[in-house]
């Protein structure tokens, strides 16, 4: 039976060439800084986003984390959206590792409004807790994919810097909004803050993230890391399939992207769900199931029998397109979940 996975883009496999590529890897102990594979890495990706400096990590999760920690103090805030990843889906680490508190701001899709920002901006003269770093994720996981509008993220990084706010991009899929727009990586790269990106979704590596930020950012960044138990030692192994991923698959996220607008044109006129084609920017599809949360769950269980593989969370299921999926397995994907969905 066919199986086509559409939970989610971290399902990737390595291919052929990324497989020689980590058996060819050089490597030493990175935590001396001795790794030549991490170090390339690390050099490339910082360059390519025009910042100072970066640390390859096993995951954006820790990434993201150890921003937080190095940009706050216990009982400071982040503003982030309500539904950002590292609040919603990093069972409390924030409270945990850092003693923050998030001050949650209602997205459009994921999307916060520059103004939102600016006035949920407390400093330390007032009798409120400090708001010390703002978050940004491009692309919105749960807002669906979608892509921070380059004037957004332009008069964001204004108030930033007015305001002497850092802005941390939360760059998991950044990827896919360079693909989709064609901007310069280095607009979307905050100029007073720091940035995560991640290799094992749309990229196709097995693990490994690179948090970026200034030079003194990354010196603070890598006491956090060894804290939290992050460093790693022969590891170029998997830094060299994260180079290789960058290198050789950025290209075809572009074909992520057809296909999930493949997909949502598919389902657009079936009135048991709300979707609307027009909200799908990159490689991930939400759609609301009309008959609530069990009905949802049962439609994961149903397609499943059939080969299809979805997320649900309540009422809405998930879609997300990655190179483990070509055209026909989204043509046969829309073809069960109508035929399910009567």
């Amino acid at each position: 039976m066919k199986t086509v996975d559409l939970r989610s883009d971290t399902f990737t496999l390595p291919d052929d060439g990324m497989r020689k590529a980590i058996q060819a890897a050089e490597v030493g102990n990175s935590a001396f800084g001795e790794d030549p594979s991490v170090n390339r890495l690390e050099e490339t990706i910082a360059d390519y986003f025009g910042m100072e400096g970066g640390i390859f990590l096993p995951s954006a999760t820790m990434a993201g984390q150890i921003a937080f920690k190095v940009w706050t103090r216990p009982g400071d805030y982040i503003i982030i959206e309500e539904y950002g990843h590292g609040y919603y889906f990093e069972t409390g680490a924030m409270g945990l590792i850092s003693g923050a508190m998030p001050r949650l701001l209602p997205g459009e899709r994921g999307i916060l409004d520059p103004d939102d920002i600016r006035d949920n901006i407390e400093h330390i003269e007032h009798h409120y807790g400090r708001a010390a770093l703002a978050v940004l994720e491009n692309t919105s996981n749960y807002g669906g994919g979608t892509i921070y509008p380059q004037a957004v993220l332009d008069r964001i990084f204004k108030i930033s810097k007015s305001e002497k706010l850092p802005i941390h991009v939360d760059g998991a899929r950044i990827w896919n909004a360079i693909v989709e727009t064609g901007v310069d990586p280095r607009r979307v790269a905050p100029p007073n803050g720091s940035m995560s990106v991640c290799f094992s979704k749309g990229l196709g590596a097995p693990i490994g993230a690179v948090l970026l930020g200034s030079k003194d950012f990354i010196t603070e960044a890598r006491r956090v890391q060894g804290m939290l138990g992050g460093v790693m030692r022969q590891v170029g192994f998997m830094a060299a399939a994260a180079q290789y991923g960058f290198e050789h698959n950025m290209h075809r996220l572009e074909q992520d992207h057809t296909n999930a607008r493949l997909i949502a044109e598919g389902l657009a006129d079936n009135a048991a769900i709300e979707l609307n084609p027009v909200h799908v920017k990159t490689n991930i599809l939400y759609f609301r199931v009309r008959d609530g949360a069990k009905r949802a769950a049962r439609l994961i269980g149903d397609l499943e029998t059939c080969g299809v593989k979805a997320w649900n969370l309540g009422d809405l299921v998930r879609l997300v397109t990655c190179l483990n999926v070509d055209q026909q397995d989204c043509e046969y994907a829309v073809e069960k979940l109508n035929e399910m969905l009567r």
